[in-house]
């Protein structure tokens, strides 16, 4: 990799909507442009947006545009990467989308490189390593944990802004040759736009923070309350302070506060980490806490039903398991059979929906069935043309076991 001091394309570094403006009449024009972001989430209570690279090419130039966010309305590039613009390369977009949407420029039409990277069978789908393989550039990671709302902006940061979307397109290139030749385009551009939509709906995840704990369930009713008012307690003082709630205290302390119970000083102590760094600095709140939820004797009735463990019905758990063993070897032979990953396929979060439709579709008409499974998100209307008729099938198919047990292997078609 070249110095910092000399990076081979362009740089545009823009703080101003002056300067903004005029850069993004020249990103316009361009067939397609690579977007990446950076924000200060690991060391703020709310994340913010930093800095938005933008790469496009202008004949053998590729030129890289920085734009500084804390200076400028990140707003501004919205008809750029809205549905008017031109196409968008980013790698693993997640992260991305919802910066970009928080800030009033969500996205549009994109196509995203890990995405392709994983139907083409890649194990390692970060960017350092996928351009390290396709391309044998090697990024400098050393600003992967960096505080980007820090000014100014030195050199070798910039320069690590700038190869994060530098090589984008080329490697977009270079993926989308490989995946045409193999026929899984359709499949790639519909799981792009499926990752799209989910990282700009609302998440599914709707428990209070203090369930999600690992060990919560395990819990007595007091131990839960005071989990909850432990939790409670440290979004107060992660947010007056404006830091992340786990650089306060983690997780595994608070489980441990709320197990234990202590109600004074030399109790806490008693607790691995309790008493250290900024943990230590708020140890009345937590005894005050830890009080306040024992008092309370359990969580408000109507969150007490996160707690409740449903009844295991061990037959619809052994049919629910015949039904992926179905579609797992369904989707094995057929990936087999194109030449191609199982995730072209049939993603997994596919995998799991056709399940669920599989499972409650005993007695049901065949095309009520079908129209179910075209209605799977993510799934694409090329998929269903190819697969529907079959994928609809396998709930009368023989499992694998059977057809191994006659002697015979899986048929393609079943």
């Amino acid at each position: 990799m070249t110095s910092p001091e000399a990076p081979p394309y362009e740089v545009l570094w823009v703080d101003d909507a002056r300067a903004l403006g005029g850069a993004l009449e020249r990103a316009v024009q361009a067939k397609a442009i690579a977007v990446d972001v950076e924000a200060n989430g690991l060391f703020v209570y709310r994340p913010r947006l930093c800095a938005a690279q933008l790469a496009w090419e202008e004949g053998d130039t590729t030129v890289v545009l920085i734009v500084d966010t804390l200076a400028t309305s990140a707003a501004a590039l919205g008809h750029l990467l809205g549905p008017e613009g031109p196409i968008k390369v980013l790698h693993d977009l997640t992260f991305d989308a919802r910066m970009l949407a928080e800030a009033g420029a969500p996205l549009a039409r994109v196509r995203d490189t890990s995405v392709t990277a994983r139907f083409l069978g890649q194990k390692a789908t970060g960017l350092a390593s996928v351009l390290a393989a396709e391309l044998g550039v090697v990024l400098d990671k050393r600003f992967q944990q960096h505080d980007w709302s820090k000014r100014p902006v030195s050199p070798a940061e910039r320069r690590y802004l700038g190869d994060d979307v530098a090589y984008l397109l080329k490697l977009d290139r270079a993926l989308a040759a490989k995946a045409a030749a193999i026929d899984i385009e359709a499949e790639i551009e519909e799981e792009c736009s499926y990752k799209l939509r989910a990282a700009l709906a609302p998440p599914r995840e709707t428990r209070p923070s203090y369930v999600r704990v690992k060990g919560a369930q395990k819990l007595d009713r007091p131990g839960r309350a005071a989990l909850r008012s432990l939790v409670a307690a440290r979004e107060a003082i992660a947010e007056a302070a404006d830091v992340p709630p786990f650089k306060i205290v983690t997780n595994e302390i608070l489980l441990e506060l709320a197990r234990m119970r202590p109600t004074s000083i030399p109790e806490l102590s008693r607790v691995p980490g309790a008493l250290s760094g900024r943990s230590g600095r708020h140890a009345a709140r937590w005894l005050e806490a830890i009080t306040r939820g024992a008092a309370e004797g359990d969580v408000p009735p109507e969150e007490q039903a996160h707690f409740e463990v449903a009844p295991i019905d061990r037959k619809e758990i052994a049919r629910r398991r015949e039904i992926e063993a179905k579609i797992s070897a369904f989707r094995r032979a057929e990936a087999k059979r194109r030449g191609v990953d199982e995730q072209a396929v049939l993603p997994g979060h596919c995998a799991q929906d056709l399940a669920s439709v599989l499972l409650t579709a005993a007695g049901e008409d065949a095309a009520a069935t079908l129209a179910r499974i075209a209605a799977i998100p993510g799934l694409g209307a090329k998929r269903v043309e190819r697969y529907g008729k079959r994928m609809a099938s396998l709930l009368s198919a023989p499992s694998e076991s059977s057809a191994q047990a006659r002697g015979s292997a899986p048929r393609e078609d079943s």
